[in-house]
């Protein structure tokens, strides 16, 4: 005789509890695929202890020609899926690319904009943060390029401490550095992500003045809390 299948008592439609000490998952929204590949590693791989579980979307893009009204435009229906999917605390990380306002100024204009955009449609803006990467992903691992070198993963030592804010060689804003210290060229969306996995983030994220480390970097890292 067949036997029964026991009944879970847990009643339908409910979320399951968080297990204790496990924290909430970060709605992540970045603009281009290395970050989206390499950022959710800060917990999937334990980089930074601490670090809470990220579900990120990318935007495929954000053109620099693009108004911070237009920006805000592009994000804001993917805060809402975040937000309607119960990931209520929300970190943006776009590109200052070769845009000429500083990425403080860029930030604030563009976070205003979504605020407004988040009210039209009926959402708030509350526990949303925007991070602007100066002037993209790879002056991050350009920022403990050194250390990168030491640790035999690029081949060639730099010769600077940090690249934060710097467009660089042909204005690739980091692109050709990477390529000329890893000795061939330089791939987002294979290099990028085990470059990231290899920093040294108390080195990479210091503000030290002088030219150490990445302020954006920085700035990333405590909105996600670590």
């Amino acid at each position: 005789m067949a036997r029964r299948r026991r009944r879970s008592h847990r009643p339908r439609g409910r979320a399951r509890s968080r297990r204790p000490g496990v924290k909430p998952t970060i709605g992540l929204i970045v603009e281009g695929d290395a970050e989206y590949v390499a950022l959710p590693q800060l917990h999937s791989r334990a980089l930074i202890a601490g670090c809470p579980p990220m579900r990120a979307i990318n935007l495929g893009g954000v053109g620099s020609t693009l108004t911070p009204t237009a920006i805000a435009r592009l994000i804001a229906p993917r805060v809402i899926e975040h937000k309607v999917a119960g990931r209520m605390r929300v970190v943006i990380c776009i590109d200052r690319e070769d845009r000429p306002e500083c990425a403080p100024v860029l930030a604030n204009q563009v976070r205003v904009a979504l605020a407004a955009e988040l009210v039209a449609r009926g959402y708030s803006d509350e526990l949303v943060a925007l991070v602007i990467a100066d002037r993209a992903f790879e002056a991050w691992l350009l920022a403990d390029a050194r250390g990168l070198h030491a640790r035999g993963l690029l081949l060639r030592r730099p010769s600077f401490h940090s690249f934060e804010g710097e467009l660089g060689r042909e204005r690739k804003k980091g692109v050709v550095e990477l390529t000329t210290l890893l000795g061939r060229q330089y791939g987002k969306t294979a290099d990028g992500p085990r470059l990231f996995r290899g920093l040294a983030f108390a080195v990479a994220r210091a503000d030290a003045g002088g030219g150490y480390g990445s302020r954006s970097l920085d700035k990333l890292l405590r909105e996600l809390g670590v």
